[in-house]
């Protein structure tokens, strides 16, 4: 199948998808099948579809230290870039979808929490857009339909790609590695099994590998975003809405064709509304995911999030301290012989900057660790590492880890 081929397939789907009342991204699961079945024996198909596979995924995993939540973000971005492409293609006629604020909260979060700003003007600028200042891109003039339908599709089949990268990292049983080596190896593989066993070999040989390059952690955001209203309004409202106007025009469509979000496999209301055209789906309503191609993948269960540090968790910890009656079994530090066991707090390496937060924690040397870190190729072997997700999540831990130093190593710590 080529990709003109596709690209009709591509094109019928979101109609037919429009007729039934629906606006969103593809989720056929027989296209989404037989695209997925294609790319994953031909990773060549990107360029047929000219989607920049290779650049885009470069610049999206380069120097992540986990790459399994680094997959997850650049699926959300590439999903944001088709809707923005499929709403472009079906709706042309709503004046909302002439600018796209790059201060907004599902640009700054979503998509530049992702990729590079240079590929997303890039992306962009294929859709039609181009940079009216440093805040917004606007329409310039609206591309060929067959466009925009091509630049949706190749947005989707992103989407797939890094599904299969993700297949091939849980088959792998680890999602540490150089993300150039993943991508070498889903370039010179036919199928998952091959990738899989081309990265085993190369793993195997490598007695240490090398340190990661310098980059921030990948962030996750779950929160209702879109592309085309303020982000202060975003920050103080709800359930965030696509469209930044009250209600639609008299140039938007009737509301027989008034359009619900797709839920995916992200958030149910990323592009919920106030208006009653665009309300979100209610849990009564939730549509079934596309299913996993039939080719044998298996469909990946979701990733339970880090434990987040909670005060709670401090108060019960220091109630169960050393010399504490409930804890008769284990000998004071004080009285013991010997030399004393290591404490159990987590501390702050030495790799972080006064002020700088710690973007991973290895819960075996129990420490916390910036990203440039040159213990970490150590603690990669055998270490259990955890990717510390957002400024919030990554400022309760070095918290952690200041009040487990004043415990430890203060004055009342061992009278």
């Amino acid at each position: 199948m080529g990709s003109s081929s596709l690209s009709e397939d591509y094109r019928l789907c979101l109609e037919r998808e429009l007729r039934r009342g629906r606006a969103g991204v593809c989720g056929d699961p027989s296209l989404r099948a037989v695209l997925w079945q294609i790319l994953v024996e031909d990773f060549d198909l990107h360029g047929a579809l000219q989607d920049d596979a290779l650049a885009l995924l470069t610049d999206g995993l380069w120097g992540r230290a986990d790459l399994a939540p680094a997959l997850r973000g650049l699926a959300r971005a590439f999903e944001l870039l088709e809707l923005a492409a499929v709403h472009l293609y079906l709706l042309p006629w709503r004046k909302e979808f002439t600018t796209i604020k790059t201060f907004s909260g599902g640009y700054v979060h979503v998509l530049k929490g992702a990729l590079s700003e240079d590929l997303l003007i890039q992306s962009f600028q294929k859709m039609g857009y181009v940079p009216r200042d440093n805040h917004r891109l606007t329409m310039a003039a609206l591309p060929p339909a067959c466009q925009l339908v091509q630049v949706a599709l190749g947005c989707f089949a992103l989407r797939l790609e890094c599904e299969i990268l993700g297949e091939v990292l849980a088959q792998l049983g680890t999602s540490v590695l150089p993300a150039e080596e993943l991508l070498q190896a889903r370039r010179a593989s036919a199928d998952v099994a091959s990738c899989v066993a081309w990265l085993q070999q190369r793993l195997a040989r490598e007695e240490e590998p090398p340190p990661l390059p310098p980059r921030g952690s990948p962030t996750v955001f779950q929160t209702q975003l879109d592309l085309y209203r303020d982000l202060q309004e975003d920050e103080g409202s709800e359930e965030a809405s696509l469209y930044g106007g009250p209600s639609p025009g008299p140039d938007s469509p009737p509301p027989e064709l008034a359009c619900r979000p797709p839920l995916w496999g992200q958030s149910a209301k990323l592009w919920g509304a106030r208006g009653g055209a665009w309300e979100p789906l209610g849990e009564a309503e939730v549509l079934p995911q596309a299913s996993s191609p039939p080719y044998g993948a298996s469909k990946e269960e979701p990733e339970p999030e880090p434990d987040a540090f909670s005060f709670l968790s401090l108060r019960q910890e220091l109630l169960s301290r050393p010399g504490d009656p409930g804890r008769s079994g284990r000998v004071s530090p004080q009285r013991g012989y010997g030399p004393s066991p290591p404490p159990p707090g987590y501390q702050a390496h030495g790799c972080l900057a006064p002020g700088a937060l710690p973007t991973l924690c290895c819960d075996t040397c129990r420490q916390l660790h910036a990203p440039h870190c040159a213990t970490l190729p150590a603690c990669r072997l055998g270490h259990t590492l955890r990717v510390l997700l957002g400024d919030t999540q990554q400022r309760l831990w070095l918290q952690r880890a200041q009040v487990d130093t004043l415990l430890y190593d203060g004055p009342g710590a061992r009278p």
